[in-house]
């Protein structure tokens, strides 16, 4: 019973001097776990207490050794759980069999793994969610304490499992495959006028990853009524999320997701649609993977840009301007690397040594209205942001709601005032582009890319949360995740402030 493999995975867990035997242990006992779940922390919080040490004695590297000057409380609300982690050789073809290289277990989700990334670069979040009232969510809040996050307003589904993921490391192909098993869903019933008048209380920032929609939009409406600024993530279609991106001021979107929603054949065309499609928010980045990220940023209010007469498409301006740029940066720094018969400065060193030197930031000089590229079909658009749409949805064992996912109809429900009159203020989208490379890591250092965008969410709360310029917070967020690269897992390789330069951490320092 379930009281007896508590008592057995305790005793067990006393017995184990390391924690690959514990993890044969658990999952060979009960996979879903019931008393000793995530001890991954364990060894994590082992680790990142040697950190300092192993950090700054790396060839003279100075980290950081100040901490903030006051504590900033940020808040993100959405996914929880556990990630069971199999490492293999390569992936598995239909009925094939193959054995795992490396198995993990570990704390997960999108916004908890955001969190245990600002909170190690040293913030103070609170996070909302929904776990079961299991074991296995005993072992997730155990570990979220681990990292000093408030776990004060994740609510207990009593009966019901914890969310949990099955992740595929492929180490030839560098990818990984999720199979997410949700749990009870937070209903908006459950974020009452108290309950979210405690979360909001003091409030530097509010994150969305975008699940928990419904609910999620009561609370994002509250922090606008309340002036606290609303990030949400678009990492991929999900039911309504339209309506919450409606809040949004900042927007941070996957590589994928501008073409899924919008339908645009080519990516930078995508994403101009996308930023055109939230007049409200401040600015949208979109991460691309290996290639950097793009940060199409609107003119503050009351902006003069009656000289702003250039008028070129997005694409051009990454690929003939932005790109050459950091192309040139790079080659300039490695030619004087190798002139003086040095590596190139490390601004972060991983919890395994590995120096990881600082990225690239292009802009353009200036706000430029932006055109899409020739050729373009929207009416072809239509079509594949519908496909899309149900695919997503059939993904997500939601067949037959496509239109959910596709935001079809809730632009005139969901559509805030504010929105609406941003609209209408301007045809087109007058902005700044910035394009940022990714941070120097060698290639055979990366081991896995599981919680790589979580981590740069992470980052870009702290960015916003203490001032640092955009540039400065597409610079860190590059390292930050580069250096979670360099372990298994979405957390394990996540930097604390002493394996950073000061530079890249203190807003006056930049």
């Amino acid at each position: 019973n379930k009281a007896g493999f508590r008592t057995y995975n305790q005793a067990t867990a006393n017995a184990l001097d390391n924690y690959s035997q514990m993890v044969r242990t658990f999952t060979s006992i009960n996979p879903f776990g019931t008393g000793r779940a995530v001890t991954a922390g364990w060894c994590r919080q082992f680790r990142s207490n040697s950190m300092r040490v192993r950090a700054n004695c790396n060839s003279g590297f100075q980290g950081c050794d100040q901490p903030l000057e006051r504590r900033i409380k940020v808040v993100g609300m959405g996914s929880c759980g556990v990630d069971y982690l199999a490492s293999v050789a390569a992936y598995p073809r239909p009925d094939e069999k193959l054995r795992t290289e490396k198995l993990e277990t570990q704390g997960g989700g999108n916004c908890a793994n955001a969190l245990t990334a600002a909170a190690r670069l040293g913030l103070a979040p609170t996070i909302v969610t929904k776990i079961g009232g299991d074991g296995l969510g005993d072992g997730i809040i155990s570990e979220l304490h681990r990292d000093g996050i408030d776990t004060a307003h994740v609510l207990r589904a009593e009966g019901h499992p914890s969310p949990f993921t099955y992740i595929i490391v492929d180490r030839q192909g560098g990818t990984r495959t999720c199979i997410h098993t949700p749990g009870a869903p937070l209903e908006p019933s459950e974020m009452d006028d108290r309950r979210i008048a405690s979360i909001l209380d003091g409030a530097a920032l509010v994150y969305f990853d975008g699940r928990l929609t419904e609910a999620a939009v009561l609370l994002a409406r509250a922090a606008r009524l309340r002036k606290i600024p609303v990030l949400v993530e678009a990492e991929r279609l999900r039911p309504s999320l339209e309506l919450l991106l409606a809040e949004a001021d900042y927007v941070v979107t996957s590589a994928h997701f501008p073409q899924d929603w919008t339908g645009e054949t080519g990516l930078a065309d995508a994403i101009l649609a996308t930023a055109e499609r939230l007049p409200a928010a401040r600015w949208v980045i979109t991460t691309m993977g290996t290639r950097g990220a793009v940060l199409l940023e609107r003119p503050p209010a009351g902006t003069d840009l009656r000289n702003e007469v250039q008028e070129r498409t997005l694409e051009g301006i990454l690929t003939a301007e932005l790109g050459p740029q950091l192309e040139a940066a790079r080659n300039t720094a490695a030619a004087a690397a190798a002139a003086a018969a040095v590596p190139s400065p490390a601004v972060c060193v991983s919890a395994s040594g590995v120096r990881i030197g600082a990225g690239s930031v292009a802009a353009t000089e200036g706000y430029v209205r932006l055109v899409y590229t020739s050729g373009r079909d929207p009416s072809q658009a239509t079509r594949q942001a519908q496909a899309a749409a149900h695919r997503a949805a059939a993904l997500n064992a939601d067949a037959g709601r496509g239109d959910s996912y596709r935001g079809s109809g809730s632009t005139a429900t969901g559509t805030t005032t504010r929105v609406a009159a941003a609209a209408t203020t301007a045809p087109g989208l007058m902005g700044r582009v910035t394009l940022a490379s990714i941070a120097d890591l060698p290639k055979d250092a990366v081991a896995d890319t599981t919680g790589a965008g979580d981590s740069f969410i992470g980052s870009v709360l702290y960015g916003l949360a203490t001032g640092l310029p955009l540039p400065a917070t597409l610079r860190l967020a590059a390292v930050v995740a580069a250096c979670k690269c360099t372990e298994l897992g979405a957390r394990p390789g996540l930097p604390i402030r002493s394996q950073l330069a000061l530079e890249l951490l203190h807003p006056t320092a930049v």
